[in-house]
């Protein structure tokens, strides 16, 4: 007769621990850095800046330009997270969540600009802009890559 196969006890994981990756610009004590915005244009046809920036709120970014990017490869980059909260408050001026998800194009080789911001509450919101963005979010778009190309000490526009 064969034997009952003995019970695994289940396996217990220890609690998160939390830590701030940049210890030169902590977050607050008791808070995790958690990504606040992840901005990123795709490629077209042509010669279009590719690249995705995830942005903490501690400052941090993880930054990875792809072709025709300013700067290729991955880095770690910091912004100031005041800057951050600014980036923040004003897409909360503009009403970014109750944008329309997506403003797409007829054209198929258009690059995208994508940008999505996660709240303290867990709240996301996702754009997608191919062409005709409200001018109010093609601006806040400009900042973020002002601030992304100062933090890469690139001159110029994206």
């Amino acid at each position: 007769m064969p034997q009952p196969a003995p019970e695994t006890p289940p396996v217990r994981l220890p609690a998160p621990v939390e830590t701030s990756d940049v210890p030169d610009n902590p977050a607050p004590a008791g808070q995790l850095a958690r990504q606040a915005l992840l901005f990123s244009r795709t490629p077209c046809l042509g010669k279009c800046p590719s690249y995705t920036a995830r942005i903490y709120t501690d400052g941090r970014v993880e930054y990875e330009g792809f072709r025709y990017a300013p700067v290729e490869g991955k880095r770690q980059l910091t912004l100031n997270p005041a800057t951050v909260q600014k980036l923040l408050r004003e897409a909360e001026q503009i009403g970014f969540r109750q944008l329309p998800d997506t403003y797409p194009s007829d054209a198929s080789d258009m690059p995208s600009t994508v940008l999505v911001i996660t709240t303290a509450e867990g709240f996301s919101k996702q754009v997608t802009v191919e062409e005709n963005g409200p001018a109010a979010l093609q601006a806040l778009f400009a900042r973020i890559d002002k601030h992304l190309l100062s933090a890469l000490n690139v001159v110029g526009d994206m």
